[in-house]
């Protein structure tokens, strides 16, 4: 049977916020650093620009739209343990249960933001001020949102950054 990687019956205040803390930071690191060096031109230029937006506070939104295969998902990985590795809370999800697989800690939309389903007009978020989910979504530096475009949605909070990429 797998032993547990964190002593959960310990751990006080928001287990969410917690566990995404909770991480193994030189592995993360070496991750990083390996992962950097397999960028193209294109990937470190976003790479960079996302990095900066996020250490900088600065809250860009980045909408990267492109064909299958073209690294989109890849470039999502060394993005979020870079973030992760300075110790910061990117919640990583995806419009689909198999794309989620594919990112670190991911979920899909609808759990991580209590989307319901069916989803219509008058549907809102089941989050709730002042709840665990509240506190990380608040907490987080970077939502990495994979398949966003096959989400179903009404309109966007604001206009997002269009990042132009090879293929497209």
């Amino acid at each position: 049977m797998p032993r547990p990687q964190m002593e959960w019956g310990g751990c006080g205040g928001n287990l969410l916020i917690n566990e995404q803390l909770a991480l193994n930071v030189p592995g993360l690191q070496e991750f990083v650093q390996r992962g950097e060096a397999t960028l193209n031109v294109e990937q470190r230029n976003l790479y960079q620009a996302v990095l900066e937006s996020v250490m900088g506070g600065q809250g860009t939104m980045f909408f990267l739209q492109s064909g299958g295969g073209c690294g989109k998902t890849y470039l999502s990985n060394p993005i979020a343990s870079a973030v992760c590795a300075r110790n910061k809370i990117v919640l990583c999800v995806a419009s689909t249960g198999i794309a989620s697989l594919l990112l670190p800690g991911g979920h899909t939309a609808h759990s991580r933001f209590k989307i319901p389903i069916p989803c219509h007009e008058q549907s809102v978020c089941n989050i709730k001020k002042d709840d665990l989910h509240h506190e990380l979504i608040q907490r987080a530096s970077l939502i990495i949102w994979d398949e966003a475009a096959s989400q179903h949605y009404e309109g966007a909070l604001s206009q997002p950054k269009y990042v132009p990429w090879p293929g497209s």
